[in-house]
């Protein structure tokens, strides 16, 4: 008995204990934290960047997918995007008075970013906590330089990796020795392999998905001069998109004419993009 009336009392001293240390924390003054915008994420609609050296580019959300309109015209990487948009959700313990901007590097900024109307320079870094000078509004702000780190600094960079649009979904395809076509939920392969070489339905299914949703390691803008073969693939809601293979080995390129750009990926990729029956060894 004795020994449950100690562990009881223990029991009440540890949650009167938690108590206090509770409303210690709850009393305690709050480190000042500044946010650097005000701006949704999700209702932004364009952002520029431009650098000191005069080099530049500009993004465009068209519905819900984001591109660069500048240099170029083309899909970008919706992650990559994103990851620009993080600046908007940036906080500050400190805030100073945008004045004297040289001190901080900022009377001539290496980096801005405009989001929606709002400029953010980036300054130098601050020797002691590492973090930089970010000017916006009335305001310059101490934040982590990781934000820096996220904005490319070439257009390139912000290219999309994927091959096709969510919605694209493909339903044939036509390669210079054959023919691939789903009709009424089956595919057909002409002409038919060899039994031994035949895709299975579950195969062609994986291979199509496999373009559907085919990643590049890197893409670039495609000045349309090479040529090569060609694949058209035909979609789902009726449309064909013709690729050019550029090349096949030690990697394979693919370029996309309408929109100019051209997809790198590895040889392995290759071997199961541009022949169905390797999808059988997988």
């Amino acid at each position: 008995m004795r020994s449950a009336w100690i562990v009881n009392l223990a029991l009440v001293l540890a949650v009167a204990g938690l108590g206090a240390y509770a409303w210690y924390r709850s009393n305690q003054p709050q480190e000042p934290s500044h946010k650097l915008s005000a701006l949704s994420m999700t209702a932004v609609k364009k952002i520029e960047v431009a650098r000191r050296d005069g080099a530049g580019y500009a993004l465009e959300k068209r519905g819900e997918t984001w591109f660069v309109v500048s240099p170029l015209d083309a899909r970008a990487d919706q992650t990559q995007v994103q990851r620009l948009l993080d600046l908007l959700s940036a906080s500050s313990k400190e805030r100073l008075a945008a004045t004297d901007l040289k001190r901080f590097d900022l009377d001539s900024p290496a980096l801005k970013i405009t989001i929606d109307g709002q400029t953010f320079s980036f300054g130098t870094n601050n020797p002691l906590t590492q973090e930089q000078y970010v000017s916006t509004g009335e305001g310059v702000y101490l934040v982590s330089a990781y934000y820096m780190s996220l904005i490319p600094n070439k257009a390139d960079r912000l290219l999309t990796h994927s091959l096709l649009t969510p919605d694209e979904k493909p339903v044939g395809f036509a390669f210079k020795g054959f023919h691939v076509e789903q009709k009424e939920g089956k595919w057909t392969m002409v002409p038919e392999p060899a039994e031994k070489d035949r895709p299975s339905q579950d195969d062609l299914n994986r291979w199509a998905d496999e373009w559907r949703f085919a990643s590049s390691l890197l893409t670039r803008p495609w000045d349309g001069k090479a040529a090569g073969e060609t694949v058209e693939v035909a979609l789902a809601d009726g449309k064909r998109i013709r690729f050019v293979v550029l090349r096949k080995e030690p990697e394979l390129i693919l370029a996309r004419p309408d929109e100019k750009l051209q997809f790198h990926f590895s040889s392995e990729v290759s071997q199961r993009l541009l022949q169905p029956t390797a999808t059988k060894d997988k």
